[in-house]
């Protein structure tokens, strides 16, 4: 627990007291008096099993220690909501911050309420005791003590009556008056229980009636109460019954305190806690908790829509006209969504920034979801004008329908989450169904990508080594490293997949990294048992490629394992540096291009892989001072697929084009008819299980 972080809470609390109260302590005093509280409350929140009372505790406390200000209950609860979740860090599983924030803050309102008017009805209870006695002991003192206490009652800003055992009011003081709304002595002869609503009035009655019987000498309770206007207060009620010298009867005092204010407070509170500030709609947490309700309620049979959708550019939206018109923007949003499904039995929620859901429950008739899907979008392209500027955007939706039986709030809403993930590069506007055998395929890969920094610190990744020939004489002329995964699940895990999980996380780096220097130092170590040591050549990662520190990356390794730049060959590629239209690849194609050029300028043999013709690879060669390129692999099997020969003369003349620019070029070839195929095309090196499989050593170099 951050012991600093506790001690600024405690200052900000103090603060906050100090400016609504009269604090008898000194400010390091008061300080440490509320640190202690923090730590209370901290507890509370952090603990498995929710313990309500320590929240009134920490209300207790602050009246004991008479920090009472008009505006101290205020300013302590909004301190706890805004301030007390960054103290919290992880919860315990099951436990939602919003909503234990939230109860302990109303916990300790009240509390607080609870002991000030406890304090206060102890005070005026004691008093009137003390005029009772006084009346009793001499008609003078009576005198006296009976004008003490018209002074205490009449003043007195607790709300007071005085009945006679039959409920029939005999006195009033004017707190109780102006509580609710009636004029001076309007009250006088009517029976108390007449201020219940009629669903009430039996218990109160009931109350009232242990009282006048002896039964009972005093309750409390929280009633609404009718005003003298016809509206409803919910006010605090304390009663009790005062015995003459006989121990009868003879008179009940009930003080009323109005704690409407304190109702709405709380439900405020609530409701913040469980909407979102800006459209009013439903958040995240009431939204997964109306699920898990409806999941509850309906027939296991019956099928449920689950929609989660992202708004299209609406960054462009917010950065380009401003965040007040993208505020607009996500209300008007909001409204139009819950116009769209206006006639079904559904629930519109934001989720978080421009993301929103939606749950629609079972109808008289099938649920058309790509209707549903247009009616959103076209709904959401009708612009709204701001300023004489017409705004609008359309949505990207992933959709989930599922029967209830056996289904989970929290795996639909990741399957719905998933689901929009996985569309959200297609384009703008797109829309699909929730497939269970890609999600399966999709969880597998991410599941591989979070394990991949434990494979790593646990040397369950491995640095493979692959011969490049030429296809005339099979002279090496290159070693191709690259990774593999030793699974204890799956088992051996090529550089692909490798890869491909890697390009998930920020491991890629780290992994990258690593496959360079195993690869630079084995090749210093080749080059001191072997003959002749052609290059190390290294396919990077798209990410590796666009990294702004590849440079530095790369001079840090050749200078710590002592491998000559000229030994080393890094290929980047082509779909990270340009489009298939040839234009950059955004920012990050014009950093790997930066990349490749200062590469080549220090020494080291720049290339590309993943070659498939067309507009971006030619724009490579051209703009780059590439020296080999590496085709890839699925064009050789398109290549034995044509029996057209159209896809062999056109590789033919552009591999050519290639050469003729002093290229050398890659091919795959894992069989003789693909080498044959790749020779007649004019490829000059090859790659492939024909001439060597990957492995961890390279028994293809000769020994010196």
């Amino acid at each position: 627990m951050n012991r600093a972080a506790q001690e600024l809470f405690a200052r900000r609390w103090a603060d906050a007291i100090a400016g609504a109260s009269y604090v008898s302590m000194s400010y390091d005093d008061l300080v440490a008096h509320l640190l202690g509280l923090t730590v209370e409350l901290v507890d509370s929140a952090l603990a498995t099993e929710f313990d309500s009372s320590v929240g009134r505790r920490v209300g207790v406390n602050m009246v004991d220690a008479h920090f009472t200000g008009t505006e101290t209950l205020g300013a302590t609860v909004t301190l706890i909501v805004e301030r007390l979740p960054d103290l919290l860090g992880q919860l315990p599983p099951g436990v939602d911050l919003a909503n234990r924030v939230a109860r302990l803050a109303g916990n300790v309102a009240a509390g607080y309420a609870n002991a000030l008017r406890e304090r206060s009805l102890d005070e005026q209870d004691s008093i009137y005791r003390a005029g009772l006695r006084a009346r009793r002991q001499a008609e003078q003192a009576l005198r006296a003590s009976e004008a003490r206490f018209r002074g205490v009652f009449q003043t007195s800003p607790v709300a007071i009556a005085i009945s006679d055992p039959d409920g029939r009011i005999l006195q009033t003081n004017r707190s109780l008056d102006d509580t609710l709304g009636y004029r001076p002595g309007e009250l006088l002869g009517r029976q108390l229980t007449e201020l219940f609503a009629p669903d009430d009035r039996t218990i109160a009655e009931e109350h009232y009636r242990g009282l006048a019987t002896g039964r009972e000498s005093r309750f409390r309770v929280r009633f609404p109460l009718r005003l003298a206007d016809g509206e409803t207060a919910v006010i605090y009620l304390d009663a009790a019954v005062l015995l003459d010298d006989e121990q009868v009867p003879e008179c009940i005092v009930t003080m009323i305190d109005d704690i409407t204010d304190l109702r709405l407070l709380e439900q405020r509170l609530q409701h913040q806690t469980l909407h979102d500030v800006q459209t009013g709609l439903p958040n995240r947490q009431y939204f997964v908790t109306h699920l898990e309700k409806v999941l509850g309620q309906l027939d296991p049979s019956a099928v449920v829509t689950l929609i989660h959708l992202d708004l299209d550019g609406f960054s462009a939206i917010n950065d380009g006209l401003g965040h007040h018109v993208g505020e607009r923007l996500l209300d008007v949003v909001a409204r139009r969504l819950e116009w769209v499904v206006a006639d079904q039995r559904a629930m519109v929620a934001r989720l978080g920034a421009d993301e929103y859901a939606i749950l629609i429950e079972p109808g008289d008739s099938v649920l058309d979801v790509g209707a549903l899907a247009e009616m959103i979008n076209t709904e959401l392209a009708e612009p709204f004008y701001v300023d004489g500027i017409g705004v609008a955007v359309t949505a990207t939706i992933g959709i989930v329908q599922r029967r209830v039986a056996g289904a989970l709030a929290e795996e639909l809403m990741r399957a719905a989450s998933a689901t929009l993930r996985r569309i959200r590069g297609r384009g703008k506007r797109q829309w699909t169904l929730f497939d269970p055998e890609i999600d399966a395929a999709n969880r597998a890969q991410l599941q591989l990508a979070a394990a991949m920094p434990g494979a790593l610190e646990s040397g369950e990744l491995h640095v493979t080594y692959q011969p490049v020939v030429t296809l005339n004489g099979g002279r090496l002329v290159g070693v191709e490293a690259a990774l593999s995964w030793q699974h204890p699940q799956l088992g051996m895990l090529s550089n692909e997949q490798c890869v491909q999980a890697a390009e998930r996380t920020g491991v890629v780096h780290e992994v990258g990294q690593w496959l360079l220097r195993t690869a630079a130092e084995q090749a210093v170590s080749w080059q001191r048992t072997a003959a002749s040591v052609p290059p190390v050549m290294i396919n990077l990662t798209p990410s590796q490629a666009q990294d702004p520190d590849l440079v530095a990356r790369v001079r840090a390794v050749l200078r710590e394992t002592g491998l000559a730049p000229a030994e080393l060959e890094l290929r980047a590629p082509v779909a990270a540096i340009r489009t298939v239209t040839g234009e950059l690849a955004d920012e990050g194609g014009g950093q790997a291009e930066d990349n490749l050029r200062v590469l080549t300028e220090l020494g080291v043999r720049a290339g590309l892989y993943d070659f498939g013709g067309g507009i971006r690879g030619l724009r490579c060669v051209a703009d780059l001072s590439v020296r080999v390129l590496r085709i890839a692999r699925p064009v050789s099997h398109q290549l034995a697929e044509d029996p057209s020969r159209i896809l062999a003369r056109a590789a033919q003349a552009l591999v050519h084009i290639i050469r003729d620019a002093g290229v050398d070029v890659v091919a795959p070839a894992d069989t003789v008819e693909q080498a044959a195929d790749w020779t007649r095309i004019g490829a000059n090196w090859a790659i492939g299980a024909l001439f060597g499989p990957p492995s961890p050593v390279a028994p293809y170099l000769s020994a010196s």
